[in-house]
């Protein structure tokens, strides 16, 4: 009688972790950057993202819009990187000891160059985080992606001048040392130019939400109470007294337009919104009536 030998729990937790490792990990990037673009492009309107109650699964399906464009960086990023590493690795196969001339070292000057472009670049992360500050009107992207490929191109610089020389120019323990702190930056740069992308991102999805409020359906909202301070582009009506309905609900405003219904709120606006000028008007659903006029 044979008895089927099952894996010890360790084993069996180890391969449940392997499992859903990469699904967490994509799940929580993608709850991330959506809530970093969601947060943009209703603070375009003056609205808290945290006002909104919007869900950890609508924050997700928000970060898949933003995640198209830094994948499609990435992966080109990535094929770049194949390719100057198989040029690398090729001039590297050409440019042996015994056969060099001594008049077109094209490997050493690679070298130099990595090393060269990576120091420019970790002080263009330098000045981008000590003397601009996070607040600063630059390009996006400038201060992360320079954070992200200076350490790393000087550590390439370095290897390809000690694949030149046949032996390592630093011991085994700086080497390892080293890449892990060149890695540890290649990932911050890389989720935070990430990051300056997705505000990037929510914020034009404000502006085209601005400029589209004319298209959107009409909201007509009667309330209990009147309601102080319109914004410009609404009217104001009192209903009558005929029916019960009429009494609970007396006082009618037309020319709203719906930016968001979320969390057992209405937030609403009007075509001739405007940032800097306009607010946006937030009711709860329990003390509105509310019409939809396409």
């Amino acid at each position: 009688m044979t008895t089927e030998s099952t894996p010890p729990v360790s084993a069996r937790v180890r391969q449940v972790a392997e499992a859903l490792g990469p699904a967490t990990l994509a799940t929580a990037l993608l709850i991330y950057f959506g809530y970093v673009a969601t947060r943009a492009r209703y603070e375009y309107f003056g609205v808290p993202v945290d006002l909104t109650g919007r869900s950890n699964q609508d924050m997700m399906l928000d970060g898949l819009e933003v995640v198209f464009v830094p994948a499609a960086m990435l992966f080109l990023g990535l094929l770049a990187i194949v390719a100057i590493h198989s040029t690398v690795l090729w001039l590297l196969a050409r440019d042996r000891p015994d056969e060099r001339d001594g008049t077109s070292d094209v490997t050493a000057f690679a070298a130099y160059g990595f090393v060269l472009v990576g120091v420019l670049l970790i002080a263009r992360a330098l000045i981008g985080i000590f003397v601009q500050g996070p607040e600063a009107s630059v390009i996006i992207g400038a201060t992360p992606f320079s954070l992200a490929f200076g350490p790393a191109a000087v550590a390439y610089g370095v290897w390809i001048a000690g694949q030149r020389r046949g032996r390592p120019l630093l011991s085994q323990r700086l080497a390892r040392n080293g890449a892990m702190g060149v890695i540890a930056l290649l990932v911050a740069g890389l989720v935070w130019a990430s990051t300056q992308l997705a505000w990037a991102y929510g914020t034009g999805r404000g502006e085209e939400d601005a400029a589209g409020l004319e298209d959107r359906p009409e909201v007509v909202v009667e309330t209990r109470e009147p309601l102080d301070d319109l914004p410009r582009g609404v009217t104001a009506s009192r209903l009558g007294t005929a029916g019960e309905e009429a009494r609970a609900y007396r006082h009618r405003y037309r020319g709203f337009r719906l930016l968001l219904a979320s969390g057992g709120r209405l937030f609403l606006v009007t075509p001739e919104w405007r940032r800097g000028r306009d607010a946006t008007i937030v009711l709860p659903y329990e003390d509105v009536r509310v019409r939809l006029v396409p």
